[in-house]
C-alpha cells in the first residue's frame, strides 16, 4: 500500500490542476494564499472544471455547503487533507 501523500504534495498537485484547468496562469503566480476569485476573477465554468478535477483527482466527496466559503488553494488543501483523514 502507497504511503499517503504529505500535505506539500497535496498542495502541489492541487496548484498544479489549478494553472492546468485555468490555462492563463503563470505557475509562478500561484501559492497557497492564491484566492481564486479575488486573485484571477476566476468564476462560473472555470471553478466548476476545477472543482469536478479535485473531486476526480482525489476521490473527494464534499458537498456544496463544504465548497461555498472556499476561495483559496490552502482551503481546498485543508479539506482534501480533512477528507483524507476521516477514511
Amino acid at each position: 500500500m502507497a504511503a499517503s501523500p504529505t500535505r506539500a504534495e497535496i498542495s502541489e498537485k492541487v496548484i498544479q490542476l489549478f494553472v492546468d484547468i485555468i490555462g492563463f496562469i503563470d505557475r509562478s503566480q500561484v501559492t497557497e494564499q492564491t484566492d481564486f476569485i479575488h486573485d484571477f476573477k476566476i468564476i462560473d465554468d472555470d471553478l466548476t472544471c476545477f472543482v469536478m478535477q479535485i473531486k476526480w483527482q482525489f476521490n473527494l466527496q464534499a458537498t456544496q455547503k463544504d465548497w461555498d466559503h472556499i476561495t483559496t488553494i490552502e482551503q481546498v488543501v485543508d479539506l482534501i487533507v480533512q477528507r483524507s483523514q476521516l477514511c
